[in-house]
């Protein structure tokens, strides 16, 4: 008994496996990007996962893939993890008979199912039982007054009979789906590609706003999904419910609008050389978009900086970040960067669309430069709006050269002129003969426009643009240069 079952889980394991590499977009080049194609969203995993779950609905079901495993109109289900479990040797047809079973005999009432069959399980010692443990399990606390377990590497649902399911405070379309990996259970929702959307349109974009922008927002949210399909695929899900992926609220986040944005889209994809386009948005671009390939590592032919009109007048067309020498000195500290001293900074580079490719800081024991996306990482990007900046001295606010199209010089101060002196050899001599061109001081001002990383959609952008009679496609490709809907 005790082996068959170890095979059986192995079993299972595999067809795990197999689900969770399944890839529809591989598959099935001709795959409708409709409420047929299946998404799993993160909500808890990984360091957010927990050890059990509130789950609640409308007469709600367990199954196995799609298969019901018990019959019960319980509202609510704590769900958590186990390690061990005895159970019986002899084999039940279904839930219900095994559970009368075990209540005859005195038992705890606990059923185990595995594979289709159902045993009198027991989380208790018992030497007339076998004890099944190694493999981590979810044990099911029902408000009816049952309790099954159920081994946790399986695809194991809970659904409610009208697809309205709360996970803790947050109500979802779909399934829920508590999974066991490396003995953390974490929690997924499983829905069609239009209900993932519903949850993802209102957390992304205001949904009083235009109706298509709405629906330019709902076309590029589904790339986005479609073309970072993978992204998640070693924890077992897709695409996770944060600013990593992309926002999702559920069903508690959803409104009208903007589920009749997504409605009217639905069908409708991004394409650029017969595939699905990548799909990136932002905030702001404060008047002027930005190239893939200047803030990533690659780039794309369609995304590329393109003037914005459309995106001033937004909240973001001006920010501020004020930073004391010392502050900076530990910034770079925290992120293992120890050049001593901050005496200096200078915008090093700049794209052909004026964001900051390369910020200088010299320091007493030399220069480090920051690039690209790491400014902000390294800096704060919650302070960093995005790297479209000027670079000035709170003391005498003169502007640095280059950045939004000013360039006045600054003069060096004697200090910063010492430190030059004592850092020869450490500093780059092209960085020396143009010393004069870094900003000294106590404090650094950081000015810029926009917000987020200026790549593909501008949110408020296509706003103005809708604002101004322009439909979603004709905004979706003012973004993204030669694709088509």
């Amino acid at each position: 008994m005790f082996k068959n079952k170890n095979l059986n889980i192995f079993a299972i394991l595999i067809t795990s496996m197999i689900i969770f590499v399944f890839n529809p977009i591989a598959s099935n080049a001709e795959i409708r990007y409709d409420n047929s194609f299946p998404v799993r969203v993160g909500i808890y995993y990984a360091s957010s996962s927990k050890e059990a779950y509130a789950i609640s609905g409308s007469d709600l079901v367990i199954l196995e893939d799609s298969k019901e495993v018990i019959e019960t109109d319980s509202s609510s289900i704590v769900g958590s993890a186990i390690n061990t479990i005895y159970t019986s040797s002899e084999v039940y047809d279904s839930y219900t008979e095994a559970r009368k079973s075990a209540a005859a005999i005195g038992n705890d009432g606990l059923v185990y199912y595995e594979n289709g069959r159902y045993y009198i399980g027991s989380l208790k010692l018992d030497n007339k039982m076998d004890e099944i443990s190694g493999e981590n399990k979810v044990l099911l606390k029902l408000s009816d007054g049952s309790n099954i377990v159920i081994g946790g590497t399986r695809e194991m649902y809970i659904k409610s009979s009208d697809d309205i399911t709360k996970l803790e405070n947050t109500e979802y379309r779909g399934k829920i789906n508590l999974y066991l990996k490396a003995s953390r259970l974490y929690a997924i929702n499983e829905l069609g590609m239009q209900d993932y959307l519903y949850g993802v349109i209102p957390k992304e974009m205001i949904s009083s706003w235009e109706m298509e922008a709405l629906k330019a927002q709902a076309v590029v949210a589904k790339n986005y999904t479609i073309t970072n399909y993978n992204k998640h695929k070693s924890d077992g899900f897709n695409v996770c419910a944060t600013t990593h992926c992309q926002m999702y609220g559920g069903y508690s986040a959803e409104q009208s609008k903007t589920n009749e944005s997504v409605d009217k889209t639905e069908g409708y994809v991004m394409m650029y050389d017969g595939k699905p386009a990548e799909g990136y948005f932002h905030a702001s671009s404060g008047g002027r978009t930005e190239s893939i390939g200047n803030m990533w590592n690659y780039g794309l032919d369609y995304m590329v900086g393109v003037e914005d009109e459309y995106s001033l007048g937004s909240p973001y067309d001006n920010w501020q970040v004020r930073l004391t020498a010392e502050e900076i000195r530990e910034i770079l500290s925290k992120k293992n960067i120890d050049i001593g001293s901050i005496v200096g900074i200078k915008i090093l580079k700049l794209s052909e669309n004026s964001r900051v490719m390369e910020l200088g800081i010299l320091g007493t024991k030399g220069m480090h430069t920051l690039e690209k996306d790491a400014i902000r990482s390294t800096l704060g990007s919650s302070k960093f709006k995005n790297t479209y900046f000027t670079l000035e001295d709170s003391e005498s606010f003169v502007s640095a050269s280059g950045g939004l199209g000013k360039s006045d010089a600054v003069i060096l101060n004697s200090g910063l002129k010492s430190a030059f002196d004592k850092l020869d050899g450490f500093v780059d001599k092209k960085v020396m003969s143009t010393g004069q061109e870094f900003i000294s001081g106590s404090t650094f001002v950081f000015s810029g426009k926009g917000n987020g990383h200026g790549i593909g959609l501008s949110q408020y952008g296509a706003n103005g643009m809708a604002k101004k009679g322009y439909d979603f496609r004709e905004i979706i490709e003012y973004y993204f240069k030669g694709v088509s809907i």
